[in-house]
């Protein structure tokens, strides 16, 4: 019976270091992450709904009519300006009038583009729409993590559509690449960041959103931990690193 309670033992130390070796293995392989940058449009914020009401409310101020064709027409030049704006062909100021130049051309419309994009920006300050939980996520998160919003999107705007939420109460800082300077993906538009704020460190930070050549592009040239929104289940691209992925930004918490 002496080796048969000797093979017992052996057996429970054998799991009792197996485990003990897969804990320190993954304790290894998961970073600690201490700083989390956070996208807001597509990301905290429903992006799509504020856009089509913004424009809704323009098109009728200009007695142009609003269909579904209208806005599929405006969220394909309004995509491929703020991809053109990443890649450095264009400046913000070009990108707010090209993309209403271009629909009014595709729909065969008399309109003034630059009228057009004062109204629409008017207007689309008016509107924020987080996401079911994103700001209750947040308030959670900004007690174990420092927070930063992260954002393309036009100062004005964004500021005022961002305090019709609680979001800005649980983060640290609100980066806007009109303010900044540069746009994301650019390494400056994080340079920006770590420099403001020197006791943050590259490999404890991580940035979450949903843009592949905005975000995930970004956090690769950045240096830092990159997590992917990807609602859509797009697949995964060959040329851009993403170390992890969410499906809607509820799910965040589980990776950290």
């Amino acid at each position: 019976m002496a080796w048969y309670h000797a093979c017992i033992m052996a057996a429970l130390l054998l799991v009792f270091f197996a485990g003990v070796i897969l804990s320190l293995k993954n304790a290894v392989i998961k970073p600690k992450i201490k700083t989390i940058l956070l996208d807001a449009d597509g990301t905290l914020l429903d992006f799509n709904r504020s856009e089509q009401e913004a424009l809704r409310e323009a098109f009728t101020e200009l007695n142009f009519p609003f269909t579904d064709q209208t806005h599929a027409v405006y969220h394909k030049h309004n995509d491929a300006c703020w991809k053109a704006l990443e890649r450095g062909e264009i400046t913000r100021d070009e990108l707010k009038v090209r993309r209403f130049r271009l629909t009014f051309e595709e729909l065969n419309l008399p309109g003034d583009p630059a009228l057009a994009t004062k109204i629409y920006e008017g207007n689309l300050g008016k509107y924020a729409f987080p996401f079911d939980g994103a700001e209750a996520l947040c308030a959670r998160l900004s007690r174990k993590y420092a927070l930063y919003i992260v954002t393309n999107g036009l100062k004005h705007v964004q500021t005022a559509r961002m305090l019709k939420t609680k979001i800005p109460e649980t983060v640290k800082g609100i980066y806007i690449s009109e303010d900044v300077g540069f746009a994301k993906p650019a390494p400056e538009f994080f340079d920006r960041i770590f420099a403001d704020h020197p006791e943050i460190k590259r490999r404890e930070t991580m940035i979450v959103g949903d843009s592949l050549s905005g975000d995930m592009l970004g956090g690769n040239n950045a240096g830092i931990l990159t997590c992917w929104v990807n609602p859509a289940a797009a697949p995964r691209p060959e040329n851009i690193s993403v170390d992890f992925e969410i499906s809607h930004i509820t799910e965040l918490e589980k990776v950290l």
